[in-house]
């Protein structure tokens, strides 16, 4: 599977886990099993994009010229602040927590959820376009970032 593809397969599957979560914030009450799925699945799927991109950061800095290197390479030091942010939120808003704290926890999540759309969209106008140059969308993930 290419960068490319492996990159919206796992933004496809964070959007998917972000309106699951965003459903059962709307709920009056928690489904703490489902919502634990959820976040857990998010978690995994997150964590994923952030070890491709990791890989892939090096040879698209070093492709980009200009305001897209500059682009990238904010995009690449945000990312530490979100994973910070993220680990925060997650250790922060533990079962407990969500149980006895509801609607601050929704809102908590809304936020969250907001930050992590608006990351995404962030990496799909910069990332894509540059996956698609390298090799092609069908490059294989490894043939991108060979270091």
């Amino acid at each position: 599977m290419s960068a490319y593809d492996e990159l919206q397969r796992l933004h496809a599957e964070i959007g998917t886990r972000l309106d699951e979560l965003e459903a059962l914030a709307a709920r009056p009450e928690p489904s703490m099993q489902a919502l634990s799925a959820v976040r857990l699945a998010l978690t995994r799927a997150s964590r994923a994009r952030t070890m491709l991109l990791d890989r892939l950061y090096p040879d698209l800095i070093a492709r980009a010229g200009g305001q897209a290197r500059a682009d990238i390479e904010a995009l690449r030091a945000g990312a530490q602040h979100d994973r910070f942010a993220s680990t925060t939120h997650i250790s922060s808003w533990t079962i407990r927590e969500i149980t006895t704290r509801w609607d601050e926890y929704r809102d908590a999540s809304h936020a969250m959820r907001a930050a992590m759309r608006e990351r995404i969209g962030r990496e799909v106008a910069l990332v894509y376009p540059l996956l698609a140059d390298a090799d092609g969308p069908d490059a294989e993930v490894g043939t991108i970032h060979a270091r």
